[in-house]
């Protein structure tokens, strides 16, 4: 399986600053941040125009989250 460098990154850097919040990832940083998907995507593209970013928003302390793998 192949794992982005975000991704990587996203699941563990903490990120508990975040909490509840949209974060755009470019290789290990977060670019950009917020409450509204799109306004931290197009902000994100603003400062990396020749990257990639992955956007994710970072769960709240109670969420459970479940990853699941297709063969």
């Amino acid at each position: 399986m192949v794992v982005s460098k975000e991704f990587e990154f996203y699941i563990k850097a903490d990120l508990s600053k975040y909490e509840g919040k949209y974060v755009a990832i470019v290789g290990d940083k977060v670019v950009a941040f917020g409450s509204n998907a799109s306004h931290v995507l197009d902000e994100a593209k603003k400062k990396a125009p020749n990257k990639k970013p992955m956007l994710a928003k970072v769960p709240k302390e109670e969420t459970l989250i479940l990853v699941l793998k297709w063969k």
